[in-house]
C-alpha cells in the first residue's frame, strides 16, 4: 500500500513538475533559513555554558548613584577581593582578573631552549587572575589537572595552541617561559584546551596575581577600578542576600570611598553577559538579546511563509485534480485513502525539500561560516541529531498544513467535480487572501529593516568622528622602568621621525577607538562648591593634535617652546559645559582647575569620537603629562610594509629587550561596528530568502485564482475585452490585498526601526522615502510575479476553454 501510494506520488511530481519544483525550492529555503538561524540562537545563547554550575558563578560589576541597574561598570577595585573571601560564607570562590595590556601594553614570552635557540610570541588575550580562576572557569586541562595551580608568584597557565607554537609536541608542563616586558621566568603549571568560542571571556594566557609587584599594595587598593571579579558561590544562593552582604562588608572599610559615593555592586550570572550585558569595560563587544529574539521571529515568519506557499499552491491545483478525486471516490477510494494519498505526495515534498536543503547547506558551509561569523557544523556526531530534529520538525510543521488542501481534495462532490463544476468555498477564499496579506506584511517589514540596517551603517561610516585615523600605525610602548623612560621616549621618536616614509609620530595615554577609563575633574575654582566636570583624561604631546588633524577652534595646542607641564586643552562639548557656550575665546590663557591644581587653558578643539559613534561625543581633557602607553606613525602610502620593518628595526635598538607590538588604527577602530555590520548582513540575506519564498507564494495564488477564473476570461474575451482591460481585471485584487497589508506593515516596521535606532547616539531620521521603497519593490515584484500567468491566461484561446463546460 505505501509502495504503492509512493509511486503515485512520483508520477504526479514528474506530471507536475513545476509545482513539484516550487514547492520544494520554498520549503527547501526556508528550512536554510530556519536552520542558519536556529544555528546562530543557539550559539548566542549557549555563552559559557561550558563552565560548571554556571547557575553560582557570578561576575561583580557596580553602578552610580541612581544610574539604571542596566548600565555601570563590568570592572571593580582589588582591594574588595579578600575582604569578601574572609567576611562571606556564600562565596566559595573568588578571583579577580585584570588585562595584561592594562599593565604590560605586550604580553610577549620567550622560550630558550638549552641549545641557545629561542622562540618569542606575543600573546593576546592574557590575564593575571588569582588561584581560584582554575576552579571558577572549568578549564579541561591537556597537562596539570589536578596541580595546575596559580597560587604562587611566577607561574602560569597557557592554552594548548600556545603551547604547541612554543613546544610543539613535547610537554609544557614545569618548563619556563620569560616574560620580556618584565624579565621575570614563569613556569607553567598546566595546558587547557582552547576554550570554545561562545564564552565571553576569552583567554590564551593566565598568570598568576600574585606575580604583581608587591608594592602596588592590590589587597588594599580600592582606587584602581579596572578588575573584573568573579565569585562562585555555594549550592543555591540567596542572591539578593549575597548582593546586600557585599555592599554592607564594606561599610566600615575606612579606604572604601565609594560607599559615601552610592556606589552599589550587583552580581550577575556568567550565562546572562553576553546577551544582556552592556556594562562600561565590558571584556568583549557583547551580543544582542534583542537581535535573537528578531532573528527567532524572522525564522518562524520564513517557515509560515513557506507553508503558507505549500497551500496555495496545492489548493492552486484543485481543479487540474479535482476529477481525478471524482473518479477516484466512483471506483471506490475512501475519502480516508485519499486524504493519505495527498499526504504521502506532502511527504515526498518535504523529504525531497530536506534533501535539497542538507546538500546546499554542505556545499556552502564555508559562505555560511563567513556570513554568521561562526562555526557551522551540521554532520559530526554532536550536530546531527539536532540537524535532524529541526529538519523534522520544519517537515512536520508542512505536513500539518498540508492537511489543509488534502481535506478540501477529498471532500469534493463526485456529481460536481464530474461535470467540471469545481468552486473554492468563500471561507477557504477569505484564508488565503489573509496568507497573502500576511506575506505581504513580513515582505514589507524586512525590506524595511533591511533599508533602514543599510542606510544607518553608511550613515556611520559616513560621518567623520573628527580626527585623521587613515595609514596610522599603532606601536605599544612597552613596560620599561622610569629612570630610563626619559630617554628612551625622545630617542625612539626622534629615529621614527627620520625614516623618510614617516609623515609624522606622536606619543599618548589613549588612542580613537580604545574606552578610556582614566577620569578626572576639571573645574572653575579648587572649592567643593565650584562647577566642575567630570571628563575623560588624555595625556598626549605636542604632536598628538596635529598628527590626528584635530580642529583647534581655540588657542593652540601644546608646544615645546612653552612650559604646559600644568596647561590643558579642553574638548569643545567640556569647555561648553564648564565655561558656557558664549565668547569661549576669552578663557584662553586663564587658569582653571584639573582637579584641585590650577592649570592654564591653552586651547579649545573640535569634539572627536573617542569610541563608537554609536556612543556618541563624550566630554575629554588633554594634558601634557608623560603617561605615554601608545606611539602613533602616520605613514606614508609609498611601500607601507618596509617602512613597517623599519619601525620594528628601530623599535629593536631602543627597546631591545621589549617584543615589538603593532596594529592599524582604522581596523582597530571599526572593529567597534563589526556585530552592527554583521546583523545587517545576515538580516539582508534572510530577507531577502523570505522575499524569494514570497514571490512563490504569490505565484501560487496568481495560478489558483487565474485557473478559477479562466472561463470568465474567455467569455470577456469573446465579448471583446481588451488585454489591457484584462490585466486589470485580474491583477486589482493582488493591489487591493498589498494596499491592507501596507496599512499593517508600515506602523510595525516604523515601530521596529525606531526601537533598534534607539542604540545609536548618532543615527539616521526615517523619512518618507525609506518606506516607498520597499512599497514600490514590494509593487514591482507584484507584477512581475503575477503578469507571466495574466498573459497566458489572457492569451488563451477561448474556444480551448470553453470545451470543458
Amino acid at each position: 500500500m505505501v509502495a504503492a501510494n509512493l509511486k503515485y506520488a512520483f508520477r504526479q511530481l514528474r506530471k507536475q513538475k513545476l509545482f513539484a519544483f516550487i514547492n520544494v525550492i520554498g520549503l527547501a529555503l526556508s528550512m536554510v533559513a530556519g536552520l542558519l538561524i536556529f544555528k546562530y540562537v543557539s550559539f548566542e545563547k549557549s555563552y559559557d555554558h561550558h563552565i560548571e554550575d554556571t547557575d553560582q558563578v557570578f561576575r561583580i560589576y557596580r553602578i552610580d548613584d541612581g544610574e539604571d541597574p542596566w548600565d555601570g561598570v563590568a570592572s571593580v577595585f582589588p582591594g574588595m577581593t579578600p575582604i569578601i573571601r574572609n567576611s562571606i560564607p556564600e562565596v566559595d570562590k573568588i578571583a579577580r582578573v585584570i588585562d595584561s595590556e592594562k599593565i604590560f601594553q605586550s604580553f610577549a614570552f620567550t622560550h630558550y631552549t638549552s641549545q641557545g635557540n629561542s622562540t618569542t610570541f606575543n600573546i593576546p588575550n592574557g590575564y593575571f587572575a588569582d588561584g581560584d580562576a582554575i576552579d571558577i572557569f572549568s578549564m579541561n586541562w591537556i597537562e596539570g589537572e589536578g596541580i595546575a595551580s596559580l597560587e604562587t608568584p611566577y607561574e602560569l597557565v597557557i592554552s594548548k595552541s600556545y603551547k604547541e607554537r612554543f613546544f610543539g609536541n613535547e610537554q609544557a608542563l614545569g618548563k619556563v617561559l620569560h616574560f620580556k616586558n618584565y624579565g621575570k621566568d614563569f613556569k607553567i603549571t598546566g595546558v587547557f584546551d582552547d576554550l570554545p568560542e561562545n564564552t565571553h571571556f576569552k583567554y590564551n594566557l593566565l598568570v598568576s596575581f600574585k606575580s604583581l609587584p608587591a608594592e602596588w599594595n592590590l589587597d588594599n587598593s580600592f582606587g584602581w577600578g579596572n578588575f573584573y571579579t568573579y565569585i562562585k558561590t555555594i549550592p543555591h544562593p540567596e542572591i539578593d542576600e549575597v548582593e546586600s552582604k557585599i555592599n554592607n562588608v564594606f561599610v566600615n572599610i575606612e579606604d572604601a570611598w565609594f560607599q559615601d559615593e552610592g556606589v552599589t555592586f550587583k552580581l550577575q550570572n556568567v550565562r546572562d553577559i553576553h546577551l544582556t550585558s552592556h556594562h562600561s569595560f565590558e571584556l568583549e563587544a557583547n551580543g544582542n538579546k534583542t537581535t535573537v529574539e528578531f532573528l527567532s521571529i524572522i525564522a518562524v515568519f520564513i517557515m509560515i511563509v513557506a507553508w503558507v506557499n505549500y497551500i496555495n499552491l496545492s489548493t492552486s491545483k484543485l481543479v487540474d485534480r479535482a476529477k481525478e478525486v471524482g473518479v477516484r471516490k466512483v471506483l471506490g477510494s475512501y475519502r480516508k485513502q485519499l486524504v493519505y494519498q495527498f499526504l504521502v505526495e506532502g511527504f515526498l515534498i518535504n523529504l525531497l525539500a530536506i534533501i535539497t536543503a542538507l546538500t546546499a547547506l554542505q556545499v556552502t558551509k564555508t559562505w555560511f561560516e563567513q556570513l554568521l561569523g561562526l562555526p557551522i557544523s551540521f554532520f559530526d556526531e554532536a550536530n546531527i541529531q539536532q540537524t535532524l530534529i529541526v529538519l523534522s520538525g520544519f517537515a512536520l510543521g508542512a505536513m500539518l498544513f498540508g492537511l489543509y488542501p488534502a481535506v478540501l481534495f477529498s471532500r469534493q462532490k463526485v456529481s460536481s467535480v464530474l461535470k467540471g463544476k469545481v468552486r473554492a468555498s468563500k471561507s477557504g477564499l477569505v484564508l488565503r487572501k489573509s496568507l497573502t496579506i500576511f506575506q505581504y506584511i513580513v515582505a514589507i517589514v524586512l525590506i524595511l529593516g533591511t533599508l533602514a540596517v543599510k542606510r544607518q551603517m553608511s550613515f556611520i561610516q559616513s560621518q567623520s568622528p573628527g580626527m585623521d585615523i587613515d595609514q596610522t600605525l599603532v606601536v605599544k610602548k612597552p613596560f620599561i622602568e622610569a629612570e630610563r623612560r626619559s630617554i628612551a621616549k625622545p630617542a625612539f621618536i626622534n629615529q621614527i621621525s627620520q625614516i623618510p616614509n614617516v609623515a609624522g609620530v606622536a606619543a599618548s595615554s589613549e588612542i580613537p577607538g580604545y574606552e578610556i577609563a582614566r577620569m578626572r575633574w576639571i573645574a572653575l575654582g579648587p572649592g567643593e562648591d565650584d562647577l566642575a566636570i567630570y571628563a575623560k583624561d588624555v595625556a598626549i604631546d605636542e604632536s598628538f593634535i596635529d598628527l590626528y588633524n584635530i580642529n583647534v577652534l581655540y588657542g593652540r595646542s601644546f608646544s615645546k617652546e612653552f612650559n604646559d607641564a600644568q596647561s590643558v586643552v579642553l574638548s569643545l562639548s567640556t569647555a561648553e559645559r564648564l565655561l558656557g557656550k558664549e565668547d569661549l575665546a576669552s578663557w584662553i590663557d586663564r587658569t582653571i582647575y584639573y582637579e584641585t591644581e590650577p592649570y592654564r587653558l591653552v586651547g579649545i578643539v573640535e569634539d572627536i569620537s573617542q569610541e563608537s559613534l554609536k556612543v556618541g561625543v563624550q566630554p575629554h581633557i588633554y594634558t601634557y603629562h608623560d603617561r605615554v602607553i601608545y606611539y602613533s606613525i602616520k605613514l606614508k602610502p609609498e611601500d607601507m610594509q618596509a617602512t613597517i620593518d623599519e619601525v620594528q628595526a628601530v623599535f629593536g635598538s631602543v627597546f631591545p629587550e621589549s617584543h615589538f607590538d603593532y596594529f592599524f588604527l582604522d581596523e582597530y577602530f571599526n572593529r567597534q561596528y563589526k556585530a552592527d555590520a554583521l546583523f545587517g548582513k545576515i538580516f539582508s540575506f534572510f530577507s531577502l530568502l523570505a522575499i524569494v519564498i514570497t514571490s512563490l507564494g504569490l505565484f501560487g495564488l496568481s495560478l489558483y485564482n487565474i485557473t478559477q477564473r479562466a472561463k470568465e476570461v474567455s467569455i470577456r474575451k469573446i465579448l471583446g475585452a481588451k488585454l489591457l482591460s484584462l490585466f486589470y481585471l485580474l491583477t486589482r485584487e493582488y493591489f487591493l490585498l498589498l494596499a491592507g497589508s501596507i496599512i499593517v506593515a508600515v506602523p510595525i516596521g516604523y515601530y521596529l526601526i525606531e526601537n533598534w535606532l534607539v542604540a545609536f547616539a548618532n543615527r539616521i531620521t526615517v523619512s518618507v522615502d525609506l518606506f516607498i521603497i520597499p512599497l514600490l519593490i514590494v509593487l514591482v515584484l507584484t507584477i512581475v510575479t503575477v503578469a507571466y500567468q495574466v498573459i497566458k491566461a489572457a492569451d488563451a484561446n477561448p474556444a480551448e476553454t470553453l470545451r470543458q463546460e
